[in-house]
């Protein structure tokens, strides 16, 4: 099937929202496309929500599996030149797929990533969610996606480059596609851009990546597991991740994970903590990340949100008149 694409869907109870999802591709494939659903244990198999009219093979696992070992899963049955992963929650632009097919024909490339919208009960979050501007070379990938978290529906792939790296992780419960884009932009992969929303992403208190422990432990682990695989010249990239990372994890309470991620950020490199406050950089710098945690949760504990906000106020005019 050269030049075709086959659409794999992971899908567990999403129920009416796959209806959704695939009307939103209705008229957009060839005869010579296809469409694979992966029911991982789903006490509503999603037959009942396929539009009538539309075909897709659907594959059923009894025990719950979760997504990483479901799209491999897909991947192994899929007969298209490229793949494109996606969510049961999430639908297209009616342009995606005439947009998508218009680059492989023309470019042949490995990747196709298209930027993607983020909506809550309807309404617009975010207009550009990866933010995908400011991969403005092909160097930048790598660490872009160690950066950001590049999500699911905005690739496209050659079927072949991702059977390559080995499709993903399945040992990573959450974070399965953060750790598969680092791995995949590191393997040198031949790029495309479509800087438009062309996928539609909802957020549901419901979905899997709202526990937000499970997310940062895995992302954590995934950092642990890249700094052994990738260039060391990402390790930097790698410790300023595992830095953020940390500092999520404190401020949810999850102290012991959090101490992993300082440990592994100083194993790493040395984190600028430039995505902090000056005074936090400064106590970080000289006795450690824990300590400046600490120090900065007295502060939100002790310090009214008034004068707090006050205090960031007066300190913004100030580092821009510094930068001028």
């Amino acid at each position: 099937m050269n030049g075709s694409l086959s659409i794999l869907i992971t899908y567990h109870n999403e129920k009416e929202l796959l209806t959704e999802c695939l009307k939103s591709l209705a008229g957009q494939l060839d005869s010579c496309d296809e469409i694979l659903i992966y029911d991982d244990a789903s006490k509503h198999p999603p037959q009942k929500y396929i539009p009538r009219g539309m075909f897709a093979r659907v594959y059923r696992e009894e025990k719950n599996r979760g997504p990483a070992y479901g799209r491999n899963f897909l991947l192994s049955k899929a007969r298209g030149e490229y793949v494109h992963f996606h969510d049961a929650d999430d639908w297209f632009s009616d342009s995606w797929a005439r947009r998508i097919r218009r680059i492989m024909i023309s470019s042949h490339c490995d990747a196709i990533f298209t930027e993607a919208s983020s909506y809550r009960d309807g309404k617009l979050v975010c207009q550009e969610v990866i933010g995908f501007r400011e991969v403005n070379e092909p160097k930048k990938l790598v660490p872009f996606c160690i950066e950001r978290f590049v999500l699911v529906p905005s690739g496209t792939y050659r079927k072949e480059v991702v059977q390559k790296i080995g499709g993903y992780r399945e040992s990573l419960w959450q974070s399965e596609d953060f750790d598969f884009h680092v791995r995949l932009a590191n393997s040198g992969v031949k790029f495309e851009l479509i800087l438009e929303p062309l996928v539609f992403l909802r957020l549901r208190a419901e979905s899997r990546s709202q526990n937000k422990k499970e997310t940062l432990r895995d992302a954590l682990a995934s950092v642990e597991l890249l700094s052994h695989e990738i260039s060391s010249s990402y390790h930097v990239n790698l410790s300023q991740k595992a830095s953020k990372l940390g500092s999520e994890l404190f401020e949810k309470g999850f102290y012991s994970k959090a101490r992993e991620a300082f440990r592994l950020a100083k194993r790493l490199g040395n984190p600028s903590f430039e995505y902090k406050p000056v005074f936090y950089q400064r106590i970080a710098s000289r006795f450690g990340q824990e300590t400046a945690e600490w120090v900065a949760l007295m502060y939100r504990t002790l310090v009214p949100e008034s004068i707090r906000k006050n205090a960031r106020s007066k300190t913004v005019p100030a580092l821009k008149r510094s930068h001028s």
